[in-house]
């Protein structure tokens, strides 16, 4: 029961792990504009090192964190204050949506953009990590996959809906919550993106210098800006 390559000891050492990199998630997200490429450091970690893979827990997470940075902030930012006008628009149709038909179609819609909001963001981070462009190309990517996956972009969003209700009952679940969740869709998300990798072509292809140590399969803006505009044609055609 206690060796070190038995069942207990590595279901232990992975509780560990997924307690470590929530807490450096914790930490990360301390300056509120870091929150996604905090959640893509995790998203990461959870794919790799948790999993058995990796060079180590806090030398993969910081890197795969620096990696994200740039364009993770503006992303931060950018959703940040996205959420708080849809949350400005539902609070405001919750306060006229009985008047008429206009507040019921008004709350309506906010409910709607608020759904499609959480769903992509919920992609964010995995393509954050997965993928090397810009804030547009992982925006798309994010959108697109939420929207191929539209099901099950709805349990994810209700699982972390459940995430937020249990560390708002029991604040310590923190220290776990955000490595379970990640864990939980790591498979629908890698299952969705590898075979997507997989019909643009794009395995094995050249990549930016400073993510090429963190990804040995993440293909670059210019390829997906291709692989995009090609799913565009074929959707039109």
């Amino acid at each position: 029961m206690f060796k070190y390559n038995s069942p207990l000891i590595v279901f232990m050492v992975r509780i560990a792990n997924m307690m470590i990199v929530s807490f450096y998630w914790v930490l990360c997200c301390i300056p509120v504009v870091t929150v996604l490429p905090a959640s893509a450091a995790l998203y990461h970690c959870i794919k790799s090192v948790v999993m058995g893979s990796g060079s180590g827990v806090s030398r993969d997470f910081f890197r795969a964190f620096k990696g994200a940075l740039r364009p993770g902030v503006l992303l931060t930012v950018v959703m940040e204050v996205v959420g708080a006008l849809i949350c400005l628009g539902i609070y405001t149709g919750l306060q006229i949506w009985s008047a008429g038909i206009f507040g019921a179609a008004y709350m309506a819609l906010g409910v709607l953009i608020g759904a499609v909001c959480v769903t992509t963001l919920i992609f964010i981070p995995p393509v954050l990590s997965r993928f090397e462009g810009g804030m547009s190309v992982v925006l798309r990517l994010s959108m697109y996959f939420a929207g191929k996956n539209l099901f099950r972009s709805l349990w994810y969003a209700a699982l972390l809906a459940l995430g937020i209700w249990a560390v708002d009952f029991f604040p310590l679940l923190l220290l776990v919550i955000p490595a379970l969740y990640t864990d939980l869709i790591r498979g629908g998300v890698e299952k969705a993106m590898t075979q997507y990798i997989k019909d643009a072509g794009l395995e094995g292809g050249e990549e930016a210098p400073s993510r090429r140590e963190q990804q040995d399969d993440t293909p670059t803006a210019l390829e997906l800006e291709r692989m995009l505009s090609e799913d565009r044609e074929d959707t039109h055609g």
